[in-house]
């Protein structure tokens, strides 16, 4: 037997979403990514489960420090631990990418917005 609210959890997802702490999550989340809140929501909505949108905004606070100048700035430990949005080596991946492109000489901003890119490409693929 399968209950009609089984099939889809998007309202509530959104409703959950909604209040200030998850809203301020999203927010951060969208900030890294470089997309705006609505994209976040969308991403975060079809690709977590109740249980962990419900703990949210608890998985980013332990998340949030974690990790290198550039895991920081890229979100990493964000991504891979606190939304489960990619894999952890390919969060490690995206960082060697990264440092490499500085290491190249290309400009920091310039190397963080393409290693931004390029997370969200891993994420919506």
């Amino acid at each position: 037997m399968e209950y009609l609210y089984e099939k889809d959890l998007r309202r509530m997802k959104l409703l959950i979403l909604g209040s200030r702490r998850h809203h301020a999550a999203t927010q951060e989340i969208a900030a890294i990514l470089g997309i705006h809140i609505q994209g976040a929501r969308k991403i975060l909505i079809e690709q977590c489960d109740m249980l962990l949108l419900e703990n949210l905004p608890a998985r980013c606070d332990a998340a949030r420090r974690k990790g290198t100048d550039i895991e920081q700035q890229l979100g990493i430990h964000l991504l891979t631990q606190a939304t489960l949005l990619i894999p952890p080596d390919k969060g490690q991946k995206a960082v060697a990418g990264v440092m490499e492109k500085i290491e190249r000489g290309l400009e920091r901003e310039i190397a963080f917005k393409e290693g931004r890119a390029e997370i969200l490409e891993l994420i919506r693929s």
